[in-house]
């Protein structure tokens, strides 16, 4: 599994313009998480905490 926001990390560190807001997927991530009392599995995630 992939976490989407390394997705969409990696798509626009390539160029690829995906439309999608970065840091409020991020949030969202980290909301979820808290929601479900785990930690996020998402590299993006962990590197900006």
């Amino acid at each position: 599994n992939v976490a989407t926001e390394d997705v969409v990390y990696m798509l626009e560190g390539m160029g690829i313009a995906t439309g999608v807001d970065l840091p409020a997927l991020v949030a969202t991530g980290r909301w979820l998480a808290g929601l479900l009392g785990r930690a996020s599995g998402s590299k993006v995630t962990l590197s900006q905490a």
